[in-house]
């Protein structure tokens, strides 16, 4: 990654060039009234950049080109201090972190305890239709990745948080799985450098063991594909934190170096109907989860490991229950259930705060 006191001056020189640039361009469009440009007179705000971020924020108000200054103003900003934005955190040797991950939420062990008992009224809901139910959750990349975070600091209570979580669901008679020990045995990176979510590696070794524990309970047939042979050629690829922190529309000499990442062509699992939720070649196994399960050929992967189809139903910016709600409220749920249901979970999410709709989701399931 670049320095950021070696990018400087070619930062500003080229931020400065597109201030100049566009503000003479669009100045006629509309006039800032005068009362707005007193705020940025008072030197105290220049020398503390108060007034630079006031500036910025009269070109959003008054002008039609407002996403280019802010822009412009997260470039500026990364280059030249350092700054990843709010929701990035920067570790060593180009790794990205989501802030989130090392956030401690206030009333985090309710929103955690809260999440177990919906777990628990989902799987008698399940039970009840003879359906299936396997927890997975997928580690923080903070945990994994923890080598690269160097000045970044993970907090200690998060230690034992997934194995706490998942230990209470035990205790309930819930099948789970907890993806640490098989992603941290496995030798070599498991998560993209510049992305919140695991490469390819992590998600095959993360479908193999999510396989295997649905064979040792007996829920899928015993016809487990072979070994998945990674594509060894690898390509630049610019990660979700990129994007995130703002900076991605940059010219490339003042972004980060993209990280170089394989992708795989898995041949697909057959399914013997045309309609993959249609009565014949029905998928027995539905997977509802987040991001991870759409990412690094995850479900590719677990089908071939399995040997058999798996409907996908999860959801991008599904947080804890996102897909799960929309999945089990639906008709494809109601008309052509499954036999086995794997709802996939990121560790971060068992203690972000609870939202109504999990709320109303929950009293749905004690009707």
């Amino acid at each position: 990654m670049k320095h950021k006191y070696l990018v400087a001056i070619p930062a500003v020189a080229f931020a400065s060039l597109l201030f100049a640039g566009l503000a003479v361009s669009v100045m006629s469009l509309k006039a800032i009234p005068d009362k707005d440009w007193q705020e940025l007179k008072d030197p105290a705000k220049i020398l503390g950049g108060a007034a630079t971020k006031q500036f910025t924020r009269l070109l959003n108000q008054h002008f039609v080109l407002s996403p280019t200054f802010s822009s412009i103003e997260r470039g500026l900003l990364w280059n030249v201090t350092g700054d990843w934005g709010s929701g990035v955190r920067g570790g060593c040797d180009d790794w990205l972190f989501l802030a989130e991950e090392l956030e401690v939420h206030p009333d985090r062990e309710k929103s955690a305890a809260f999440r177990s008992q919906l777990a628990e009224r989902l799987h008698a809901h399940l039970a009840a239709r003879g359906i299936q139910l396997l927890m997975v959750v997928v580690p923080d990349k903070t945990r994994i990745e923890s080598a690269h975070l160097c000045d970044l600091r993970r907090p200690d209570r998060f230690a034992q948080r997934v194995v706490n979580w998942t230990g209470g669901l035990k205790d309930k008679g819930i099948a789970t799985l907890d993806l640490t020990a098989t992603l941290t045995q496995a030798s070599g990176e498991h998560y993209y450098r510049t992305d919140t979510h695991w490469n390819e590696i992590g998600a095959n070794v993360a479908a193999q063991a999510v396989a295997a524990r649905l064979t040792q309970l007996h829920w899928a047939a015993q016809n487990q594909g072979g070994a998945v042979t990674l594509n060894p050629v690898r390509s630049p690829r610019s990660g979700d934190l990129i994007h995130l922190a703002g900076i991605d529309g940059l010219p490339a000499f003042l972004r980060p170096n993209p990280e170089q990442a394989q992708v795989t062509n898995v041949a697909p699992i057959a399914v013997a109907s045309d309609d993959l939720f249609g009565d014949a070649g029905l998928p027995s196994i539905a997977l509802v989860g987040t991001s991870y399960s759409r990412n690094s050929n995850f479900v590719p992967f677990l089908e071939h490991h399995l040997g058999e189809p798996v409907a996908n139903l999860a959801k991008d910016g599904g947080a804890f229950a996102g897909a799960a709600i929309s999945y089990f409220s639906g008709a494809t749920f109601r008309n052509n259930p499954p036999k086995v249901v794997v709802w996939e979970i990121p560790e971060r999410m068992l203690e972000s705060p609870v939202t109504d709709a999990e709320r109303g989701w929950t009293k749905k399931l004690l009707d």
